[in-house]
């Protein structure tokens, strides 16, 4: 390459200025093809086909009916409908509404779609009669299928909006550090600059037909469901089932003649491990992350076009594109139209000489920031200072990168722990931050790890605060997933599971990630004995099982999913089965046949025949009366699990922890609400009763209020306890003059009362009053921290808003008598002063008695061995006496 070349390259890498709409709104833009072309097909689903007349209508009459809820431009709509052509209709009519969609895949955690809702603050929740009622939010539900019902009252013609290229398109969630996903803000003229450089290149025509396979929860579907409705081209649309199935793709390619398809590294392997190898007239779009060296001339062999793609959903799904044409020659190419990228180093030096630096991205693709996270977005998305159009922005990737000698941009990974998995983009954070929440977690650290070539694996390394001995491994990491599973998209629970005495840490005092040992993926923790294969089929899937998923050893009823296996190896299987027998087994039948015998008995069959709760399961088994434990103000109900696990074997236990402590839902800050809620949960699962009620300091006036709130509704109570809850009184209501005095008073008190502890036991009254202060400042610290909404990190990063609410709980609430008796487990040390020593204040309240059971230990140990011993034992006597009244 000469000296003007390589100058050339440079000088050109962001010379990408193009004219293009950008007052327009996309759906005005899809519009006008769709009255050019009104009977052309344009979307195709199953054995269904619309034209682009249909489908333009059938979107105006949608978007009519969701203007009748008031909708205005601006306002946010969430979709949560499975994939079908109403879906695709869905996303062009709340465009035409002037709203923003937010795209919720139907099975995504129940909680995880809610704070989205929450988060949005969507005015209509849009989905189907499959989920009504499935997802609580404040926003209105509209169901699709009465939507067309309702077609024939309104015309065919463009709804009466008006919506600019400055207007939002939609709002998409990513996975975020702190444990709460963000959303990114799209409008229209981002939306509308991306498709119409799209088009150009790598290319759409009107003769070509495109395989949607992307969930709309993933920005990348973008393209695949707005560029053929933009350019003419025909959009085939798959199913969930089908877009997961390798086998199943391949059969769709051949039989719509697909042109076009846009997937995932993870997804074309799995199509290759299918079986694939005639050569397709295909072009293929492959993104999401790093395309890998292994599949390039695979790819290249079997289609006409194999294109690289590389963008952050905050630039607007691609940035750069580049075509491939060997694996030699891997990078993610150059900018696409009005898009500008620079590689920079932390004082924003440009750097065009093949120095490594962070990739920042600017231009007409740059997302509006992410939605209520000010300091984020500030920090995210940072001032272009190579611009000179006022207000222009560029975000950071986080992204290493350089710059080759003609112009090409090579993307080196990461610069932090955000990685990509199957094509997800995941932050590392926000699993470790969940599964820290688990029963038994002290410390976690996730990473990704490709032992396997083209097999990525999430794997956990775990200290746990009590051991678990070998034959429990494998339920407590059964646990551990099925909790994940609650608050997690199944993409973003790790694999496999490595318990470590302590994790190892760099020089510079940062956990070395590359330290962190391989997993034994060959030694299984299995309950039972292990059984050998005893029939050809057996034998021959155990063998195959085995080669692909590294096993030594596997039992025949050792279940596949808990093994860790994911589609790809499932593909790999079900192809390595058709190749040894001929028979052709949907990838399905894994699901219901897991184990190597269900699966060896289900090829002797003739082939044509064949959503976080507060509520926490401590101890879910046992024939005695559920307890239920509400948390205290430290809200960790993980400190009951040493004292259910000493109670008698069959005593079921379960804890009650606060809700928001997901960093999702919205704290509860009146009394009233937080029992009720707590009852919900409870009630659900167990209906009928009766119930014993228990609260741990600030936990037992929220029992107290449950067990009002039960009796009220008929419920039998059985009993009440309180572990160590003083009945504070609220002074709320009290005339000023009167609650100074009183906390004057108090005061005096608690300071006369500490000398007498100093007295008893100076060492640990120092401490414990130490931690008390310290807490104070902390908490005085937080309130007054600028911005605090916007720097919520880490595993307690919720809990000063929980406490904040819940100390307004307590202040408002005012204890009223309950005709009811209370067990007081009541620590026999005190550490701080009380007015009543003896009932801890609630003989007014109890009208049938105030039983007291002394406890070992103090306020903040009674939980601790050995004390929580003698307190299960004590607890135990004081359950049963009441079970049998």
């Amino acid at each position: 390459m000469d000296t003007f070349e390589k100058t050339d390259g440079l000088s050109q890498l962001n010379n990408t200025a193009v004219d293009y709409p950008k007052d327009k709104a996309l759906h005005h833009l899809i519009t006008e093809h769709a009255l050019k072309n009104p009977d052309k097909t344009a979307l195709v689903f199953e054995e269904r086909s619309l034209t682009f007349k249909n489908v333009n209508e059938a979107a105006n009459k949608l978007a009519k009916h969701l203007l009748t809820y008031n909708i205005k431009t601006g306002d946010i709509i969430g979709l949560a409908l499975d994939r079908s052509p109403e879906m695709v209709i869905s996303l062009l009519a709340i465009l035409k509404t002037g709203a923003a969609y937010v795209p919720l895949d139907p099975e995504y955690p129940k909680d995880r779609v809610e704070f989205m809702m929450e988060d949005s603050a969507a005015k209509i929740l849009l989905t189907s009669e499959k989920f009504k009622g499935h997802f609580t939010s404040v926003a209105q539900e509209v169901l699709i299928e009465d939507a067309l019902n309702k077609f024939d009252s309104y015309s065919a013609d463009e709804p009466d909006t008006i919506v600019t290229g400055t207007d939002l398109a939609y709002v998409l969630f990513t996975s975020g550090s702190t444990g709460k996903p963000k959303g990114v803000q799209i409008k229209h003229h981002n939306l509308v600059n991306f498709l119409l450089s799209m088009a150009k290149e790598p290319g759409l025509t009107p003769a070509d037909n495109l395989l949607a396979v992307t969930t709309i929860s993933f920005d990348i579907a973008g393209l695949e469901l707005f560029l053929p409705l933009l350019t003419g081209a025909k959009l085939i649309v798959t199913d969930a089932i089908t877009a997961k199935d390798g086998r199943a793709l391949l059969d769709l390619c051949l039989a719509q003649q697909i042109t076009v398809m846009q997937a995932t590294p993870y997804t074309w392997r799995v199509m290759l491990e299918a079986g694939w190898e005639q050569k397709l007239p295909l072009k293929i779009l492959c993104g999401g992350e790093a395309l890998p060296k292994d599949l390039i001339n695979k790819l290249i062999a079997r289609s006409s076009e194999l294109w690289n793609m590389y963008g952050p959903t905050e630039t607007t799904v691609w940035s750069t594109v580049k075509l491939i044409l060997n694996d030699s020659d891997i990078t993610i190419g150059k900018p696409i139209d009005n898009t500008q990228v620079y590689i920079l180093d932390e004082k924003l030096n440009n750097f065009t000489d093949g120095t490594i630096g962070e990739i920042y991205i600017g231009g007409d693709g740059v997302a509006k920031g992410y939605l209520n996270r000010l300091e984020l977005t500030n920090e995210r998305f940072v001032d272009d200072i190579f611009s000179d159009l006022k207000g222009s922005k560029m975000y950071r990737t986080g992204d290493l990168g350089k710059i080759r000698e003609d112009g090409e941009i090579v993307c080196l990974g990461r610069i932090d722990h955000q990685v990509k998995v199957r094509g997800y983009r995941i932050e590392l954070e926000e699993i470790e931050q969940n599964l820290l929440k688990q029963n038994n977690v002290k410390q976690a650290v996730v990473i990704a790890r490709e032992d396997v070539p083209g097999n990525p694996r999430l794997v956990a390394y775990v200290i746990v605060n009590e051991a678990i001995a070998d034959a429990d491994l494998k339920t407590q990491y059964e646990t551990w997933q099925k909790g994940l599973l609650d608050v997690l998209p199944e993409y973003m629970v790790p694999d496999d599971f490595v318990l470590m005495e302590v994790i190892p840490i760099t020089p510079n005092g940062k956990i070395d990630r590359k330290a962190l040992p391989k997993p034994d993926y060959g030694n299984i923790q299995r309950i039972g004995d292990f059984i050998a294969p005893r029939t050809a089929n057996e034998t021959l899937v155990a063998e195959i099982w085995q080669e692909l998923m590294g096993i030594k050893s596997i039992s025949i009823g050792d279940n596949f999913f808990e093994l860790g296996g994911r589609s790809l190896v499932a593909v790999q299987i079900m192809a390595r089965i058709e190749k040894e027998t001929g028979k052709r087994l949907p990838l399905a039948t894994l699901f219901e046949h897991a184990t190597i015998e269900k699966l060896a008995a289900r090829l002797d069959i003739d082939p044509a025949s064949i959503t976080w709760e507060s509520l926490v399961p401590i101890k879910p088994s046992g024939s005695k009366m559920p307890l239920y434990i509400v948390h205290g103000a430290g809200l960790n109900v993980l400190l009951f699990n040493a004292l259910a696990m000493n109670m008698d074997a069959e005593q079921p236990v379960y804890g009650l922890q606060a809700k928001g402590l997901n960093g999702i839902d919205e704290p509860l800050d009146v009394m009233e609400e937080i029992a009720a809620n707590y009852i919900a949960e409870i009630v659900a699962k167990n209906p009928d009763g009766p119930y014993a009620l228990a609260g741990y300091s600030l936990g037992g006036i929220i029992a107290y209020e449950m067990a009002k709130q039960l009796i009220a509704a008929g419920k039998e109570v059985k009993m009440l306890a309180m572990f160590d809850t003083y009945a504070d009184l609220s002074t709320a209501h009290d005339p000023a003059v009167k609650r100074a005095l009183n906390k004057g008073v108090l005061l005096l008190k608690q300071i006369g009362h500490t000398f007498v502890l100093l007295a008893e036991d100076p060492k640990r009254t120092i401490e414990y009053k130490s931690l008390i202060l310290k807490r104070r400042i902390i908490k005085m610290f937080w309130k007054l921290a600028p911005g605090k909404d916007e720097k919520k990190e880490g595993f307690f990063a919720y809990d000063n808003e929980i406490d904040e609410a819940s100390e307004k709980a307590l202040r408002n609430y005012i204890i009223t008598p309950l005709n009811i008796a209370i067990e007081l487990f009541r620590a026999k040390k005190r550490t701080f002063y009380m007015a009543d020593f003896e009932f801890l204040g609630w003989t007014p309240f109890a009208k049938k008695g105030v039983h007291v059971h002394e406890i070992p230990g103090e306020h903040n140990t009674i939980f601790a061995p050995p004390n929580d011993k003698v307190f299960a034992v004590v607890l135990q006597e004081c359950l049963d006496k009441v079970s049998k009244s």
